[in-house]
């Protein structure tokens, strides 16, 4: 993740109107005293009406070409901006119906029929609502009626193998630790001056190992996907989302999740997250919900958070020997608020946009949030913890979160391509190193959990080494350099920068007299068709061929091989997007 602020007007745009001026010393005097809500074009959010109707009428017009996916998403907003109970929302509920009858999505389509006509859906047009429903009851039984016949045939039912591989669960190759169970024994934690922490294998491992099965501690669902996906479990329900009534910007596949989002983060998000993503990136909206999250770990009581974080020692504790099967919540934050900072390394103007963002987050519960207002107007401690609390994980999160990912459907080029839709907060995964030649990877699986996969043999003693964003395949040295120095404060001493590792076009090729040929073209071309069980017959034929080649490294066909091996497991394990089934009856 980048941990650069400077992707988006709004909040970066003052502070540089700020600096310019050498206004930076007092902030909190400066968003005192100044219109900071004009200059920011800050607003209250609330439910408006006019709002809702233009956008169902943007849906109407992409409704008529048949652009169903982005008449949809206009729906949500739509359902999102409108009042319990009102007819717009009535309307946009009935309209989602029509499109998940025109998908073949029946089941959704009585949903919404559902949803119409609790929000009172007009009288006058209970005709059309009505014929709706019928004709998606209708085609329910007649493809029941199919399936019957099918199975009395003795045909294939629509359930195939590759449903079945799907359902498959990945899990850690060796024995866990009875405390940790979601690291292999094989794993330790170390620390030395040229490494700090990391973490080393004490045997040897292979290419395919899963060594690493994380949960997260806290996660955020990408602005762009909040009229797509659950705010809460993030699973993709485009067809019957449901909005927060308190806010413009949430919504929920379930009323459980809705619960349960309001319950760990939401209940001091919600009046102040429409101006967070509008003012900021990801990362301080990131820093607010690691905030939040961490709160409700301690009931919400902050002066107790307040007197624990007092007393905590830092530097005892350590996520590799916390017994996590009876770790509380508290102390599982424990864990993430010790995550580096790399507040040390950074210079002034670095260190004084987190202070200027701090300040705005701040004002920004403090006046829209009562509970934390009269809090803070009370309690000097709890002031102090709130700020304290955002200014660091502003610090922490850019430096040690992750991106989850899932694979999305393209419907011209009919490929599937990850996409990243979470970013996640790991306290164990946070503890591995960086090298612009890892030989590991993470995974997204589709419970949210986070897997480390080994790429390439690693020798008994040796370190395990992730890839922030700059492989040695597809940078320079000097471009990696560069970026790692600026983004994660550290001159990178890896192998691949050592050694001055090639691009992937420059990488020579294995001896082929010795190990073979692969034709990694003909194994791309069949892999990108996406179908689970070629992945499933490809895998332990690429996992082989690492093995055997892995002290070849960096070679081409090692490279690709470890390219083909990920896009085996992602196909197999991770998340994959509904879209392909429904792209087929739309325009893209």
């Amino acid at each position: 993740m980048s941990d650069s602020l400077e992707e988006k007007f709004g909040a970066w745009e003052l502070f540089e109107q700020l600096w310019e001026k050498e206004a930076e010393l007092d902030y909190e005097s400066i968003l005192r005293d100044a219109p900071y809500h004009d200059r920011l074009k800050l607003s209250r959010d609330t439910k408006n009406s006019a709002k809702a109707q233009s956008l169902r009428t943007k849906g109407n017009q992409l409704l008529k070409v048949k652009r169903y996916v982005a008449a949809l998403k206009c729906y949500n907003e739509s359902i999102a901006f409108s009042e319990k109970g009102s007819e717009e929302r009535a309307i946009a509920y009935a309209n989602r119906s029509f499109i998940c009858y025109e998908l073949h999505r029946y089941e959704e389509c009585l949903r919404n029929v559902r949803l119409a006509r609790e929000s009172n859906y007009p009288e006058h047009l209970a005709s059309k609502l009505a014929k709706r429903e019928e004709d998606a009851k209708k085609a329910l039984q007649d493809a029941a009626n199919k399936g019957s016949e099918k199975s009395t045939n003795g045909a294939s039912s629509d359930t195939s193998d590759d449903s079945k591989l799907c359902d498959s669960e990945l899990k850690l190759s060796y024995d866990a630790y009875e405390t940790v169970p979601q690291v292999a024994q094989c794993l330790e934690l170390s620390e030395s001056e040229q490494f700090g922490r990391y973490v080393a294998t004490n045997r040897n491992l292979e290419a395919g190992d899963v060594v690493i099965i994380e949960q997260p501690f806290s996660r955020l669902l990408r602005d762009i996907y909040r009229h797509v996906r659950c705010d809460f479990c993030h699973r993709e329900s485009i067809f019957t989302l449901l909005p927060c009534e308190n806010c413009t910007v949430a919504m929920y596949c379930s009323g459980s999740c809705a619960s349960q989002a309001a319950r760990q983060y939401h209940r001091y998000e919600c009046p102040i997250i429409r101006d967070m993503w509008r003012i900021f990136t990801k990362l301080p909206v990131m820093s607010l919900r690691t905030v939040t999250t961490a709160i409700s770990a301690f009931e919400y009581d902050l002066q107790a958070m307040w007197e624990h974080l007092q007393v905590l020692e830092k530097a005892k504790v350590n996520a590799f020997t916390m017994d996590w099967t009876s770790a509380s919540a508290k102390d599982i934050y424990d864990t993430v608020h010790v995550l580096e900072t790399n507040e040390r390394t950074r210079d002034r103007k670095d260190r004084m946009v987190r202070v200027f963002y701090t300040t705005i987050i701040y004002r920004l519960l403090e006046e829209r949030c009562p509970e934390l207002g009269e809090l803070c107007a009370m309690n000097d401690n709890v002031r102090e913890l709130l700020n304290e609390l955002i200014l660091r994980h502003l610090q922490t999160g850019p430096v040690n979160m992750h991106s989850l990912h899932y694979m999305e459907y393209q419907p011209e080029q009919r490929v599937y391509e990850m996409e990243n839709h979470v970013s996640a907060c790991f306290p164990i995964l946070s503890m591995l190193n960086h090298s612009c030649a890892p030989n590991v990877t993470r995974i997204t699986l589709r419970d949210g959990r986070c897997a480390v996969l080994v790429t390439r043999p690693i020798a008994k003693g040796g370190q395990l080494y992730d890839n922030y964003g700059m492989h040695h395949c597809l940078m320079s040295r000097k471009e990696r350099k560069t970026e790692l120095l600026k983004q994660y404060r550290f001159i990178c001493e890896c192998e691949a920068c050592v050694n001055n590792y090639p691009l992937y076009f420059e990488l020579p090729a294995i001896d082929s007299s010795r190990y073979g040929m692969i034709d990694t073209q003909s194994l791309h071309a069949e892999l990108v068709l996406h179908q689970n069980h070629k992945a499933a017959e490809l895998l332990p034929k690429l996992r082989r061929y690492l093995n055997d080649i892995g002290d070849q490294y960096p070679r081409s066909e090692t490279c690709s091989c470890q390219e083909l091996f990920l896009r085996a497991f992602q196909i197999l394990y991770m998340p994959t997007s509904e879209s392909a089934e429904y792209y087929k009856y739309c325009n893209p």
